[in-house]
């Protein structure tokens, strides 16, 4: 695992629905993210540029995930074993895409389909969530 390997899962899920919103950005601000996960703001922002770029066409353009996305998704997600840092990531996660006040189906299924490789459930994460001592 290469050392910002959680900060480019987040950055995939950022991007999963095709762009990045700066409202994203600014709740990641908020949960000092870029902190937890050892990159800056700039290198996060470079790193949903390659997430996007690896994605090819938008998701948003083509109305789905494509097995190509759920397979780079998945060759990121299993690079983190630690339990504790899959659960920061999906904390994280469930913050960014809740940011601007709607979750796209790219983003739900970009998101289950994350929780599903981790064996995570809902209610891990929402522990997750109160237990985070950064609101």
């Amino acid at each position: 695992m290469t050392q910002d390997t959680a900060a480019r899962v987040l950055a995939a899920m950022t991007v999963a629905n095709g762009r990045a919103k700066e409202c994203e950005f600014k709740r990641l601000e908020e949960l000092h993210a870029f902190a937890r996960l050892g990159v800056t703001r700039e290198r996060f922002v470079a790193l949903t540029r390659e997430a996007r770029a690896a994605m090819g066409k938008s998701p948003s353009e083509r109305g789905w995930l494509s097995s190509s996305d759920l397979e780079y998704l998945e060759r990121l997600l299993i690079q983190i074993e630690d339990r504790t840092q899959r659960l920061l990531v999906c904390r994280l996660t469930a913050a960014v895409v809740t940011a601007d006040g709607c979750v796209s189906a790219h983003e739900r299924a970009a998101y289950e389909h994350m929780l599903a490789c981790w064996h995570v459930t809902p209610s891990m994460v929402a522990q997750a969530i109160l237990a985070d001592p950064v609101h």
